[in-house]
């Protein structure tokens, strides 16, 4: 539905773009910009003026599933914190620090074939305010270090909570786990994130070990993970929740000959999903949410196995 209206009123405009709604009011009295409003919808459903519109290529969530299950591709994943940090601003769990903002800028110019690259899929359509506002702000930015010839993924393949149905919903999850079905995998994860206990995301994995890292800023400690992560065989699967740190670790340990996964709130959208919840909620144990970054918030795990696993601390 196409539509723009001034209230006459409040003299404020209203346009509605596929059922997106926005109002504003123009300053001053300029004649050329009330014509251009009246004329906007119509020049918008003239396909010369979408022809000059550029949008990434973005594989859906499904299609990005199956790319990865059919693959021995690794994944680095860049969505609304990692464009902030690309902006030159910090985000809640991540100093700016200028190395990893170029590191984030040549990741999306990436050019391994085996390594997915995953982008949100809101350049277009945006399925939220905020993600607007992300869009607004950031967009020209982004735009020098797109490869508009490249296609990418869609970043939320890994934080998928709602579905048509519950059936749906399994497969989608059973058809992750068939990744690390009976491999040796090493989760490198922020202390508290507990990617897997508590639920039976990687009972199928023929082993797991675990990296413990900063739950905060864990990129000033980037080349403490790396080394650490270096000393594991080749055969092992790398799975990395640690926020922008793990775009880039990413990114090195595929370049290093390993397979590594940025998988980043899979655990906690496969928690919700287990609870027939559509958004992110409190898991007794884990940090799910950025206030709950502070130790004091963590109790100590009571599964014995998840002590086992841990291979390695990096405070």
């Amino acid at each position: 539905m196409f539509y723009l209206k001034k209230t006459e009123a409040t003299g404020r405009y209203e346009i509605n773009i596929f059922g997106l709604k926005m109002k504003f009011r123009l300053k001053g009295s300029n004649d050329k910009g009330y014509e251009k409003l009246d004329n906007l919808l119509y020049e918008l459903a003239d396909p010369r003026t979408l022809a000059s519109v550029k949008l990434p290529k973005v594989l859906k969530a499904s299609d990005a599933l199956y790319s990865l299950v059919s693959s021995n591709k690794s994944m680095a994943r860049l969505g609304d914190g990692e464009f902030k940090l690309i902006m030159g601003e910090n985000i809640s769990f991540q100093k700016y620090d200028p190395i990893l903002a170029e590191r984030l800028k040549k990741i999306l110019r990436n050019q391994n074939d085996m390594i997915w690259v995953g982008i949100t899929d809101c350049f277009g359509y945006c399925s939220s305010a905020y993600l607007r506002r992300v869009m607004v702000s950031c967009r020209n930015t982004l735009y020098k270090f797109i490869d508009f010839s490249k296609t990418y993924i869609d970043t939320n393949v890994t934080r998928q909570l709602e579905f048509v149905n519950e059936q749906q919903g399994k497969d989608y999850y059973n058809a992750m786990k068939t990744i690390w079905q009976s491999k040796d995998i090493v989760l490198v994860e922020g202390a508290g994130s507990r990617l897997g206990i508590g639920n039976d995301l990687f009972t199928n994995a023929s082993s797991v070990q675990r990296i413990l890292c900063p739950i905060k800023d864990a990129f000033s400690k980037y080349d403490e993970i790396l080394k650490e992560c270096l000393k594991q065989p080749k055969n092992k699967l790398f799975l990395l929740a640690l926020g922008p740190t793990a775009t880039v670790l990413a990114e090195d340990l595929t370049n290093a000959g390993y397979r590594a996964l940025d998988i980043g709130h899979l655990d906690t959208a496969y928690e919700a999903f287990l609870r027939k919840k559509t958004k992110f909620v409190h898991i007794e144990g884990k940090i799910v949410f950025n206030e709950e970054r502070n130790k004091n918030y963590i109790k100590p795990c009571s599964d014995k196995k998840y002590y086992e696993q841990i291979i390695s601390t990096i405070e």
